[in-house]
């Protein structure tokens, strides 16, 4: 280790001593901080609240206090090594060229709107309102992942802002993946929690075969309800994903006295500009981290005064995503009980039935377990609009939890005579696999991803509650004052090439 000898840290004499120097986890979780406060900034940018020369002012003071903050930042030894984030970057960047981004290969057709989206914020100048009838609309979708991407567009043009969409994507997932790491000890326990991490899955293959559909089709359709395998929530809701995975590894962290309850609740109020619906899904984890503080009386002011400056600094993102958002509405989701019961089964229940036996008192066991276990019962009777998003969404945190409390008891032998249930959840592994391989299998022989020439409304006519809202309902404290107006002609093909898409399900009526 590096850090055996100062010498050798300060001046290593061969790559493969370089490869070995530790970065301290709390130093990527500064980091990951820094980038979504930035995003924040950004959005102010884009909607016109501060000229170029301020959000670079601000983009310096940024990286000030990161760089502050990281010097300060103990480093314990048990963090990743050079190497392990070269590898962890070398696996991101596979994943998201295989979800599509930069074009090289397929992508689903959730990035038509995606791509779009990018497109208009890259192409046109900020802030811009769609003029279009009745009334001009302004952008009011989650655009965390977009800004910075679309800021390099405004340069470079549509195509650098792809490519800086797939490294900011990759450089996030790298230091995800990096943190993960470094909840388990050894290089073999590291590889099978990657593994399991990337290649989680619900048993979507027995829904597709209980309800009569050819599993080569979108397995995860078979219900009303849906839990997203985590390479799918990387293919086709990047977004969504990075800001739980985010959220659920540093829990994660805190749980294993590796990150202070400061350095756990300081970046959520950030990540709602990537996943409003994600931070939700964290609330009941930051909510136990919180209530042990006060358990133990070991509340701190940095606990509160930290957290309380990022939501300072996200206000103007909370006010924008609440632009018109009572159009969208929410409600209880309709979910007949069998569904519910048959669903709740195939895609859970037969990880967490082994683990309330072998791992309800392991390090991601009691109230954790608990937790993860009321959120995934609880959130399919949850909707937002007419879709099934929030349980898709707010179930991400949770389900990464289950997955490291699942990999948790696979890199060790099972306990005594409890074998039968280390085995199912190695069954429930190998079946679940089968959704992420068809997800790559799709990705390798599907045309690659056309270039996109449309605008948002080229590719969504009239324009979706969820991604767009009348100007005149954003509050004044956010409402762009001057905005240029955008008249979308989108009378050219709004793609280049083909663009197939898996065949989703089979409509309740043709059964």
């Amino acid at each position: 280790m590096a850090t055996s000898a100062a010498p050798q840290a300060a001046l290593p004499t061969g790559s493969a001593r370089l490869g070995d120097r530790t970065v301290a986890p709390g130093i990527l979780v500064v980091l990951l901080g820094g980038w979504l406060a930035f995003d924040n900034i950004l959005l102010w940018r884009f909607l016109g609240l501060i000229s170029t020369g301020v959000t670079a002012l601000l983009a310096l003071l940024i990286a000030g206090l990161v760089a502050w903050i990281a010097r300060r930042v103990p480093d314990r030894g048990d963090g990743p090594t050079l190497r392990l984030l070269a590898l962890c970057a070398g696996i991101a960047l596979v994943v998201f060229l295989l979800g599509g981004e930069g074009r090289f290969f397929y992508a689903t057709t959730d990035w038509q709107v995606r791509g779009a989206v990018l497109r208009d914020m890259a192409l046109n100048p900020w802030p811009f309102v769609y003029d279009v009838a009745p009334t001009p609309q302004i952008l009011r979708a989650p655009l965390g992942m977009y800004l910075a991407p679309a800021a390099v567009g405004r340069v470079g043009g549509q195509y650098a802002a792809e490519l800086a969409l797939l490294v900011q994507n990759s450089l996030i997932l790298a230091a995800i993946l990096a943190l993960g790491a470094t909840l388990f000890s050894t290089t073999r326990a590291r590889v099978i929690a990657l593994a399991i991490l990337i290649g989680f899955s619900g048993l979507d293959a027995m829904g597709q075969v209980l309800a009569g559909q050819p599993i080569s089709w979108n397995a995860e359709r078979w219900s009303v309800a849906v839990y997203s395998s985590h390479i799918s929530q990387l293919f086709w809701t990047p977004p969504h994903c990075l800001a739980g995975w985010i959220g659920a590894l540093l829990y994660l962290l805190w749980l294993d006295n590796r990150l202070t309850l400061a350095g756990f609740l300081t970046p959520l109020p950030l990540l709602a500009l990537w996943s409003p619906l994600s931070l939700i899904g964290l609330m009941p984890f930051a909510a136990h981290a919180g209530m042990e503080a006060l358990r133990h009386r070991s509340l701190s002011p940095a606990a509160v005064l930290s957290p309380a400056a990022a939501t300072l600094i996200a206000i103007p993102a909370l006010l924008y995503l609440a632009t018109g958002s009572d159009a969208v509405g929410g409600s209880a989701a309709a979910l007949p009980l069998h569904q519910y019961i048959v669903f709740e089964i195939c895609e859970v229940g037969l990880y967490l039935l082994p683990l309330w036996f072998i791992g309800r008192d392991a390090r991601f066991g009691g109230v954790t377990l608990a937790i993860v276990t009321l959120v995934l019962l609880a959130v399919p009777y949850g909707q937002v609009g007419q879709s099934n998003d929030f349980t898709m969404r707010a179930s991400i945190p949770a389900l990464v939890v289950l997955a490291f409390a699942v990999a948790d008891q696979l890199v060790k032998a099972p306990p005594p005579g409890k074998r039968l249930w280390w085995n199912l959840l190695v069954a429930s592994l190998a079946i679940g696999a089968i959704t992420p391989a068809f997800e790559i299998w799709r990705a390798v022989t599907l045309p690659r991803a056309p270039h996109i020439r449309c605008s948002y409304f080229g590719v969504v006519p009239g324009g979706y509650m969820t991604y767009v809202a009348p100007l005149s309902r954003a509050p004044s404290l956010i409402a762009p004052r001057d905005p240029a107006r955008f008249r979308p002609d989108d009378r050219q093909p709004c793609w280049d090439g083909p663009w197939p898409g898996p065949q989703l399900f089979i409509a309740p009526e043709r059964h």
